[in-house]
């Protein structure tokens, strides 16, 4: 049975967590790339503020720009030891054959200049937007796939964590 979403957004998320080549793989494809050895994950930060079992999953907010709720699907915030900058990264995870709902993958820029600055999102100063996605995912919605500022494809991610090439051909 092929993994679901949420399962390969854990796996991805427990995998930068726990894995430090993941980890710095990651941050090398955004533009917090020349600080990437000096970042911490701020998980248990971001536990304390919102207690439940996964400290990544599903972090909504009421976006006035957008004039609804809007959630995050993975949510990881980072601190640079040497000046104590923090940063958030926002995912949103689409397998193979699934689509955006309407008006989602324009909401995550929005959502996340929303976030910053706001201690109960660790008052991040700065931020991307990623999506994992298969390879062929771009061609189907390049429209939608463009408005992140990463597309992180699941064969890329499978050589950290092999359960995105099995999802890859899902």
């Amino acid at each position: 049975m092929p993994l679901s979403e949420d399962q390969l957004c854990e796996i991805f998320a427990d995998g930068v967590r726990d894995i430090p080549a993941l980890r710095l793989w990651l941050l090398g494809r955004t533009k917090f790339a020349g600080q990437a050895d000096q970042c911490r994950l701020l998980d248990g930060e971001q536990m304390a503020i919102r207690p439940r079992r996964r400290w990544w999953r599903h972090w909504w907010c009421y976006v006035p720009e957008l004039s609804r709720e809007s959630l995050t699907k993975i949510f990881m915030v980072f601190e640079v030891g040497t000046t104590g900058e923090r940063f958030a990264l926002h995912f949103e995870n689409k397998r193979q054959g699934s689509k955006f709902s309407p008006g989602q993958a324009a909401a995550y820029a929005p959502r996340a200049r929303h976030m910053s600055l706001k201690a109960e999102y660790l008052s991040y100063t700065n931020f991307q937007t990623l999506l994992l996605a298969p390879a062929d995912f771009r061609r189907r919605r390049a429209a939608d796939v463009d408005r992140f500022d990463v597309l992180l494809t699941y064969d890329e991610i499978a050589r950290f964590l092999p359960a995105f090439g099995a999802s890859e051909s899902d």
